[in-house]
């Protein structure tokens, strides 16, 4: 393992899951309304620019960037595989 100590922040642009509610990561959230009835609303995807603007100026910003990435692709593979 590496000795490199990251931000406590590093790789969290993205929410830990989704569920119905609110998700949150340091960038990117999901808001998703139970069901009414037979039909579901669609998920509301926002953005914090802010926050965006902020970790563009990190210097761990490609780092965070793709282990974020790569959390989203593992999670979507066990989501279809498991």
């Amino acid at each position: 393992m590496s000795d490199t100590q990251h931000k406590e922040c590093h790789g969290a642009m993205f929410p830990e899951s989704i569920a119905m509610g609110r998700q949150s990561g340091k960038v990117f959230s999901v808001k998703i309304k139970p069901p009414a009835g037979m039909t579901r609303s669609r998920p509301q995807i926002e953005t914090n620019d802010q926050q965006w603007d902020e970790c563009q100026k990190c210097p761990e910003f490609n780092s965070c960037y793709q282990i974020s990435m790569a959390k989203v692709a593992l999670e979507n593979w066990v989501a279809s595989n498991y």
